[in-house]
């Protein structure tokens, strides 16, 4: 059986536990290739997680200390600090690009079966790394591009794809909201009862 699921599909061995991803990722890296058996080696590694929360909650420190005073003093207002952060991003950016890369080449993107882009948590943070790439782009900040920019306050909500618990928590309450939609229609009819019995009572009166 193990054998028959071979042929359709690479079966990684990688920190004690079987792996399965499509047999070719891109349609063209190979499960045999050590390439992408380094990169699924890589992006498996627990550790490697872990540095991407690390890193996700460093920016999350980042984005808090941006300074807005431009807002304030007009768009001639030089920050100091802001020109600091704005470096810093970059590493970040680099590094959630690397990390998007990476399970791209291990996983698929799109077509394949567990690829990236299969798991709806992965859309997120797929976005977040294209908004990101804006500030690649020289001119950054003239024109629409500099509004895009806006959307790098979304990066911290990937503590949600990173931190298995958060993402139960948040699941569990998605399948909690149509129970919710009952008790609030319930809700509803029941203040409408007493506040036509209210009206009627004021009317008596």
């Amino acid at each position: 059986m193990l054998r028959q699921k071979a042929l359709y599909n690479g079966i990684f061995d990688v920190h004690g536990k079987q792996v399965i991803y499509d047999r070719k990722s891109l349609f063209c890296l190979d499960s045999e290739m050590k390439f992408r058996k380094a990169v699924v080696w890589l992006i498996e590694w627990r550790w490697f997680d872990r540095f991407i929360t690390s890193v996700i909650l460093l920016n999350s420190v980042m984005l808090a200390m941006t300074d807005y005073k431009d807002r304030i003093y007009g768009p001639d207002y030089v920050s100091k600090i802001n020109a600091q952060l704005e470096f810093v991003d970059l590493a970040f950016t680099a590094i959630f690009i690397f990390e998007s890369v990476s399970k791209i080449l291990g996983m698929g993107f799109v077509f394949h079966t567990k690829s990236y882009l299969r798991d709806p948590w992965n859309w997120l943070d797929f976005f977040v790394v294209c908004v990101s790439l804006v500030n690649f782009v020289p001119n950054v900040n003239s024109g629409g591009l500099k509004a895009l920019r806006t959307f790098r306050i979304l990066r911290p909500l990937r503590t949600i794809n990173a931190i298995p618990m958060m993402k139960q928590q948040i699941q569990s309450l998605l399948k909690a909201l149509p129970g919710l939609a009952n008790i609030l229609t319930f809700l509803i009819f029941v203040y409408s009862v007493f506040a036509i019995f209210a009206v009627q009572s004021f009317a008596g009166n």
